[in-house]
């Protein structure tokens, strides 16, 4: 019984070291019961990012192969003996089989999600701009900003797309009311036919995976998603190409976050809020994370501002004053206060964006999308903020 085990243990070893092309900075492999792998990567503690880097793409390799289970790693380095090798620890049961209808990653796109990230971003044909929205905190109402504005703005004459880039909880879908579509596949080009709704070209991971499926994807294989869902799909030509894809971003500032702002060629960002300091303080995190990366940020939009009673009285439910504080010492317009509405909240549950039934909600997004619009065209003639971050 142990000779069997031990021999199948040998045998996923040897695959192991073979996938990774038997590298002198690997260390050793331990393998557990039911398929759990450790890797021990020697790391130069000069060079920080390139072993995070070697480490993130090793365990993206190992954790596709056949009779991995889990994949976790340490880094360790030469050092004082009191030092402590740097622990990382990261384990989870592979998903990269977990969508329906067809869906799967090319090999090309699994190869684009190894790109090093100092890879020159190239422009992308069929799409004029990129706009990303973006919130360092989740819940604070991005992606239902990133649907009205994408629908505000194609109402008002311009050529949209809407990318959902949020892997983990795809909510376009459901927002648009195209929860059962899904792209069809050009039979000249053979890539991606978008899923037209609302005026607008949309994407999402949604319209391809199980909607009651956890998508448990790690960093490389959520960039590729990325980049595929990108690069893969007709925009636009161009002769005929979008005037702004907005690109719908999942909280945080993690792999997909960078993978965006650093491989694609974006124009602008723009940042969600909502009032009270526990949110403010991650959006001068994601400001810095765009400051570093040099995307400029068009401004912060700042959500559920007040609530207003029938008889008209304003009650801040979420504080007061933040989103303008925050952004005055960014040095960014806030462009936009929005309120809790009702016809908000519903439009999302309901498939029908408020911007294009609910009056009081469509003046507040063609606002906004009037701003960013002279944000947008004023970039090439304005100066970059100079912003500047303080402990």
């Amino acid at each position: 019984m142990f000779g069997s085990k031990d021999k199948s243990r040998r045998k996923l070893e040897e695959k192991i070291i073979q996938t990774l092309g038997q590298p002198d900075w690997l260390e050793s492999v331990t393998i557990g019961e039911d398929g759990r792998v450790v890797l021990v990567i020697k790391a130069d503690p000069a060079q920080p990012e390139a072993a995070e880097a070697r480490r993130i793409e090793a365990e993206g390799k190992v954790e596709l192969i056949s009779g991995v289970s889990s994949v976790s790693s340490v880094l360790t380095a030469e050092r004082a003996a009191s030092a402590p090798a740097k622990e990382v620890h990261l384990s989870h049961t592979p998903a990269s089989k977990r969508v329906r209808k067809g869906a799967r990653l090319s090999d090309d796109a699994l190869q684009q999600g190894k790109v090093p990230s100092a890879a020159p971003k190239s422009s992308i044909p069929g799409i004029s701009r990129i706009l990303v929205v973006a919130s360092a905190k989740g819940g604070v109402g991005k992606s239902t900003v990133s649907v009205n504005l994408a629908v505000a703005m194609a109402k008002a004459g311009m050529k949209v797309g809407l990318m959902d880039a949020d892997i983990y909880g795809p909510s376009i879908p459901t927002m648009l009311g195209t929860v059962s579509s899904e792209p069809t596949t050009s039979q000249e080009s053979g890539k991606l036919l978008p899923v037209e709704a609302a005026g607008l070209k949309t994407l999402s991971i949604g319209y391809l995976s199980d909607p009651d499926a956890p998508m448990i994807w790690r960093g490389p294989i959520v960039m590729s998603a990325i980049t595929q869902m990108l690069n893969d799909a007709e925009w636009g030509t161009p002769e005929d190409p979008l005037d702004i894809l907005i690109i719908d971003t999942p909280p945080g500032t993690g792999d997909a976050q960078l993978t965006i702002a650093q491989r694609i060629p974006v124009t602008a960002a723009l940042i969600v809020t909502t009032p009270q300091e526990v949110a403010l303080a991650d959006v001068r995190r994601g400001a810095a994370m765009f400051a570093k990366t040099e995307v400029p940020v068009l401004g912060i939009v700042e959500t559920m501002s007040w609530f207003e009673d029938p008889s008209g009285n304003r009650h801040y439910l979420m504080g007061q004053g933040g989103g303008s504080a925050t952004a005055n010492a960014l040095g960014l317009p806030l462009l936009a206060e929005l309120p809790m509405l009702q016809a908000i909240r519903e439009g999302g549950d309901s498939g029908q964006p408020a911007a294009l039934t609910d009056e009081t909600a469509g003046q507040l997004f063609h606002e906004l999308a009037r701003k960013v619009a002279i944000e947008l065209d004023g970039l090439a003639t304005k100066p970059t903020p100079d912003i500047v971050f303080e402990d």
